[in-house]
């Protein structure tokens, strides 16, 4: 189970790695907004697997193992978790660090599953521990207490994954934080609107802003080009910008 469950953790290292590749593809005329939300249907996919693992362990827990008596190297079973619980952290760790330096969160949200494997992993040598010293009926407990929890996160990473497949709003600090860089633009006089949609991990932005009536019209242009450098600039995660001269 603990196996199992270092497997999803693997898949979802590798995902957010993959989805920087992707997000710099050049959009086509076919995928206009470029292949963001590939990331977030790979995180339902292997969130559904999850899903799918603790279902099926639980009645393995609840059902098999009332008649069947496991045979294994139990010295073999505690090297390899130990050695889980090392590369995990190891993982976590290089992930929390690389977090500090991307835009990208799902590379947080990864290290964060890593951590989870980290706990599994040291309440499984934990039951190792208690079955060496004759408390063998635990482990049934143990599979069935593991298997909530993947079933747990499976389920969170299916939610996390249909919400990044819909092109949900970011959140009000956000928006806040684009008014505000959209607002030191010199001779923008005020924010009409701002409407803001992830696709994947980037950001889309149509904004409407007001100007001096007098202006010409090329400075107009400029005045919108500048609004646009300077949220691209401040806010690298954002991926298109559109003004409109209110």
């Amino acid at each position: 189970m603990d196996g199992l469950f270092s497997l999803m953790s693997a898949a979802a290292f590798l995902l957010p790695w993959h989805a920087q590749v992707l997000e710099k593809k050049t959009a086509n005329v076919r995928y206009p907004y470029g292949l963001g939300k590939v990331l977030f249907i790979s995180i339902t996919v292997v969130g559904l697997l999850g899903l799918i693992i603790g279902v099926h362990m639980l009645c393995y827990s609840l059902i098999v193992m009332t008649r069947l008596r496991v045979y294994g190297s139990y010295a073999g079973a505690v090297m390899v978790t130990i050695i889980s619980i090392v590369a995990n952290e190891a993982i976590y760790r290089y992930l929390m660090e690389e977090s500090k330096n991307l835009s990208n969160a799902i590379v947080a949200l990864s290290a964060r599953y890593n951590r989870i494997d980290v706990w599994i992993s040291c309440f499984v040598l934990f039951l190792l521990i208690l079955v060496g010293l004759g408390a063998a009926y635990l482990e049934r407990a143990g599979v069935a207490v593991i298997s909530i929890i993947v079933l747990f996160v499976g389920l969170r990473m299916v939610f996390i994954g249909f919400a990044g497949i819909m092109d949900k709003v970011p959140p009000r600090k956000i928006l806040d934080r684009i008014r505000s860089c959209a607002g030191k633009v010199k001779d923008v006089m005020d924010i009409v609107n701002i409407k803001a949609r992830y696709v994947g991990t980037l950001l889309h932005i149509d904004m409407s802003i007001a100007i001096d009536e007098d202006l010409s019209m090329e400075h107009a242009d400029q005045i919108a080009r500048n609004v646009k450098t300077q949220l691209m600039g401040e806010m690298p995660f954002i991926n298109e910008v559109n003004v409109i001269i209110a």
